[in-house]
């Protein structure tokens, strides 16, 4: 437990030391706004798991009723993942009602959660250990909208990486495969393949910062310069030239 309350805490440093790097140092613009959304989703998603491990023994407190908090941080992520996906292949979204159709899976789940003792409909055994849990029927739609969404956001930074630069844009490879990982062993999670706990998701989550942060610092994941710049190329009609310093073409 131990080395889990630790990787939990790094991970919360990870969250607000990014959190702190990009506002203060990317220029403002949408998917900034949606990546800082992510960010925050997972910071309350992080912090919940934590207090759930290092206070739930000693308070003598159900587990169940921390993720009161932590599921306000993991029913909005995958939406902000996938506006954060939808702002990088499209440069600017517009907003319009249609969008807010994508909140209302995570406001029902939140509500069915926290009233669950009545209805056991999210969890009908709840524990820490994910092979000892039993699941109620509505946890089925929750699962499949979190990484249905999940996989939209991923299908949609591949495909527009490939079509604009190819596999050469390595920035949207590294967060396909950042967030590849909490969304693997989840699901093998879930399907009580490996054994795991609750626990597993935040640290799970504290590689994909780290991919974040390599796509951030080292390539630029938040710079569309060069595909923006593919954009107008393609949809040039007039003919141009490229050359070089010493004016050869």
């Amino acid at each position: 437990m131990d080395i889990m309350k630790f990787l939990l805490f790094i991970s919360l440093l990870l969250i607000v030391f990014l959190f702190v790097y990009i506002y203060k140092k990317i220029k403002n613009g949408q998917m900034k706004k949606m990546f800082l959304l992510t960010l925050i989703s997972l910071f309350i998603l992080c912090l919940g798991v934590f207090f759930e491990c290092v206070l739930s023994e000693p308070l003598n407190i159900s587990p169940i009723y921390f993720d009161y908090i932590t599921y306000f941080g993991a029913c909005f992520l995958p939406v902000f993942i996938f506006f954060t996906a939808l702002s990088f292949s499209n440069t600017k979204i517009k907003f319009n009602k249609a969008y807010l159709a994508l909140f209302i899976i995570p406001i029902i789940s939140i509500i069915i959660l926290w009233t669950n003792d009545f209805h056991h409909l999210f969890y009908k055994v709840y524990s820490i250990n994910l092979n000892d849990t039993i699941t109620g029927e509505y946890m089925n739609v929750y699962i499949i909208y979190t990484y249905g969404l999940f996989a939209i956001s991923i299908v949609n930074l591949l495909k527009y990486s490939i079509k604009n630069a190819g596999f050469f844009s390595k920035q949207s490879l590294l967060i396909v495969l950042g967030s590849l990982i909490p969304i693997v062993v989840n699901i093998l999670g879930g399907l009580k393949i490996i054994p795991m706990t609750i626990y597993i998701t935040p640290i799970c989550f504290t590689f994909t910062i780290l991919f974040y942060a390599l796509a951030i610092f080292k390539f630029k994941f938040l710079s569309i310069t060069p595909i923006a710049m593919q954009r107008i190329v393609d949809r040039m009609s007039d003919s141009f030239l490229v050359i070089n310093e010493d004016g050869n073409i």
